[in-house]
């Protein structure tokens, strides 16, 4: 079997004499073709976009502000509803004045490094230049657009330290359900619709590690059918419990044991696409030239939208962050009598103390 492939060696020739034409029409045709390839590959190499699908968007969705000369997005946010009630006859409904919040979506470009080759040690690759393009320029843009994206994640649910109660919310972000099984796995579900948004999870973001401990759920928690088919094939199946998966190789972004849950996207934020993907190509002399570079404004609109399991240590209780059921959320009431006792509805920390 030739080690040689010609195919490629052909490809890459003609796309390196086109990149190096004279006519700027040959070489605008080349730079878009890797371009084109490039942006059909970036959908499935970018976490981030898997959980906030991207929308294209123009100058025209830009607003100017007095405070920066940067392009930026303003996002309505939907007001809540007061609510319905009964009334009296001969009387009228109370006036209410409708309150819809905005939020700002600042645009950033990403690039990539600068990569050179003499041309003609590129003539003798036998690989496909596209590929060796999108292995580095993408990898480098798709890298730095997750790591913004977990960034503003890990920021909202460590806002409280692990298993603590966040006021705003009512309800902890961020907790410790023990090792991954069936009970862990409903328990981390109940993440989202804890809180007083009262959001469901759809999507769970998980590393290539931490995936593989669903396979090893027994036929008592999955079914003799699932659990065999899951051995077999020693995977996951893309839904389970309710929630499409979104693996990773990126286990320095997303750590092992760690399960981050997301709300529907349009409950979640926005990623919006000013500039997309690009190849910028020059050729001087016996030299060429490649970086790529994108323009995006991504926004988590919701902190309610994401919360953040570890699978680790012991069951914790979404509301209080104390053992799971082990602290009702009812107020104590003093015995009659006594003229003393907690009528408040205290909260239970992580270390067992309660604070009023």
């Amino acid at each position: 079997m030739p080690y040689t492939d010609e195919a490629s060696k052909q490809t890459n020739q003609h796309l390196l004499s086109c990149l190096r034409s004279n006519d700027s029409a040959v070489r605008k045709e080349a730079a878009d073709m890797v371009t084109d390839y490039l942006r059909m590959q970036n959908k499935e190499d970018s976490f981030a976009e898997a959980i906030l699908p991207a929308q294209t968007v123009t100058s025209a969705s830009l607003h100017r502000q007095a405070d920066t000369p940067d392009p930026v997005t303003i996002i309505d946010i939907q007001p809540d509803s007061a609510g319905a009630y009964t009334i009296p006859f001969n009387t009228g409904p109370q006036t209410q004045m409708i309150e819809a919040g905005r939020f700002p979506v600042f645009y950033k470009r990403i690039a990539s490094k600068r990569y050179q080759q003499d041309v003609a040690r590129m003539m003798t690759w036998n690989m496909d230049i596209k590929g060796i393009l999108k292995d580095f320029l993408l990898k480098d843009i798709n890298n730095q657009k997750d790591y913004g994206f977990i960034s503003v994640a890990e920021g909202i649910v460590g806002a409280q330290p692990i298993n603590t109660v966040n006021h705003e919310l009512e309800a902890c972000q961020w907790t410790t359900q023990g090792p991954l099984d069936r009970t862990s796995l409903m328990q981390a579900r109940k993440g989202l619709p804890t809180t007083n948004r009262r959001l469901n999870a759809a999507i769970g973001l998980v590393n290539h590690v931490t995936i593989l401990d669903i396979p090893k759920l027994a036929a008592g928690e999955v079914g003799d059918n699932l659990a065999e088919t899951m051995f077999l094939e020693g995977k996951a199946p893309a839904k389970v419990a309710g929630l499409d998966y979104v693996v990773t190789i990126k286990a320095d972004l997303i750590k092992d044991h760690d399960m981050f849950l997301f709300a529907a996207p349009e409950y979640t934020g926005v990623n919006l696409v000013l500039e997309d993907i690009t190849l910028s190509t020059s050729s001087t002399e016996y030299i060429i030239e490649f970086f790529g570079y994108t323009m995006i404004g991504m926004a988590l609109r919701n902190r309610a939208a994401v919360c953040k399991v570890s699978f680790t240590d012991s069951a914790t209780d979404w509301r209080t962050g104390g053992l799971q059921g082990s602290v009702s959320n009812l107020p104590e009431i003093a015995p009659s009598g006594t003229g003393g006792g907690t009528t408040g509805d205290g909260t239970t920390t992580g270390d067992g103390t309660t604070t009023g």
